[in-house]
């Protein structure tokens, strides 16, 4: 026998480590999973949460969204009464049933909030731009995430007013009380690195939710519907260290050492495009150049909310190019030549999935109809161990169309991920390299 190459490092299989057992780990001496409710109430304003860790440590990658919600129809006596069979008017039960008029956008135990705020000690840290929705959405459709149930996400099929996904959503509401309870995590950038927030850290985090007409789907303009948040709670996991490693912590902050987190900054963005263009432009980002971007097509009306519209089917409103420009470079190199009639759309279909590195579950038909959208990679390198270089310069996308963009205008949603880092110090004054 012989080695390929001489100079590799033998080691022993893991089956033959007989006389070593598992190494302990020696950092916690509690870990508990604390509830949080809001400090105003669960009404159609913002919910404001405040976590004060004292001595421990958050892991924010646990950290959960509990909802639970409510549909109400107006009744003959213009009030909203819980909506299931028993409030329907006796008239329309038959045709309701058969119908299912009414449902919530897909994902909606996080879709339905319209803007996060997080400040750490006073000082705002994140916030999104009154764009959470399509955030949670893109990372969600583009499989960046795990989709789960319990965050109320159903696969739709090529019509979001109707079908599977709409009808599952509904079903979810068809109890005594048409309530449900979602559970999701809060994993936006900074909060899906993995390390524990620093000790004596204030969090206060601020959620508005969207209005009804966002969140609720339904073509029947007969009747009124509302949505209601009936409870709302937030589930954080606090750690408390031993008190050697703990010391340890503190003692290096007092010699002036910084705390580190690499993290993958999510930064949206949305421009509205007029009725009866054929091209559009506009400059994205004046600093950093971003690892890669996703951008999609929505109806302006539906982005603005409307019930019989759903704000997140991203249609290709007969686009035939679309790039991104950064420095002296483009991307793509060529440009598309997209025709839908034709189904020549390929190379875009192809690009979106080197983009997102994963497979989106997209099929051709729905690309064609309900979830086009576009990904552009700018990354020399795809690894998770590591950050690029960071270029400076102007990024721009440019748009063109085969026909005039139609009634209502469009509206372009931007996805865009740049290399970030947070630091902190011994006073848990945090800087960051790119902000908001």
């Amino acid at each position: 026998m012989f080695k390929l190459d001489p100079d590799s490092r033998e080691i022993l299989s893991d089956s033959l480590d007989l006389f070593n057992g598992k190494p302990p780990l020696e950092a916690f001496q509690k870990s508990s999973l604390v509830e949080y409710p809001p400090m105003a109430g669960t009404g159609t304003g913002p919910l404001q949460f405040r976590i004060n860790s004292g001595n421990a440590y958050i892991d924010l990658s646990s950290l959960e969204l509990m909802t639970k919600f409510r549909i109400t129809v107006k009744n003959a006596d213009n009030k909203h009464v819980p909506f299931h069979t028993s409030n329907i008017p006796k008239d329309v039960q038959k045709d309701f049933q058969k119908s299912d008029p009414v449902s919530l956008i897909n994902g909606f135990g996080s879709t339905f909030i319209k803007d996060i705020r997080v400040s750490f000690n006073d000082t705002v840290m994140y916030k999104s731009n009154d764009l959470f929705a399509y955030n949670a959405y893109f990372r969600q459709r583009l499989g960046l995430v795990h989709n789960e149930e319990l965050n109320g996400y159903f696969e739709d099929g090529l019509e979001h007013m109707s079908g599977p996904g709409f009808d599952a959503r509904r079903s979810l509401f068809e109890n005594d009380d048409a309530t449900f309870e979602t559970i999701c995590p809060l994993n936006f950038d900074f909060f899906r690195q993995k390390k524990l927030l620093l000790n004596q850290t204030i969090m206060d985090i601020t959620i508005t939710p969207h209005n009804s007409a966002f969140v609720l789907l339904t073509a029947d303009k007969k009747y009124e519907y509302e949505y209601h948040m009936v409870a709302c709670k937030l589930y954080v996991r606090q750690n408390t260290l031993l008190p050697t490693v703990d010391l340890k912590i503190q003692e290096k902050l007092n010699k002036n050492a910084i705390v580190k987190y690499a993290f993958n900054r999510n930064i949206m963005r949305n421009c509205f495009i007029p009725a009866g263009h054929t091209d559009y432009s506009t400059v994205l980002f004046t600093d950093c150049i971003p690892n890669r971007i996703f951008a999609g097509l929505v109806n302006a009306k539906a982005f603005n909310g409307s019930m019989d519209m759903s704000p997140f089917e991203f249609s290709p409103f007969n686009l035939e190019s679309i790039r991104v420009f950064w420095n002296d470079n483009a991307t793509p190199f060529s440009p598309y030549n997209l025709n839908w009639s034709k189904k020549k759309f390929g190379r875009a279909y192809r690009d979106l999935l080197d983009a997102t590195g994963t497979n989106h579950g997209i099929s051709v038909q729905k690309y064609l109809t309900n979830s086009c959208f576009y990904g552009f990679d700018l990354q020399q390198s795809h690894s998770h161990q590591i950050s690029e270089i960071q270029t400076f310069g102007t990024t721009m996308i440019s748009l063109n169309f085969k026909a005039p963009v139609p009634e209502n205008g469009l509206q372009l949603i931007v996805f865009a991920e740049f290399d970030c880092f947070l630091s902190m110090d011994k006073t848990r004054t945090f800087t960051t390299t790119i902000s908001y």
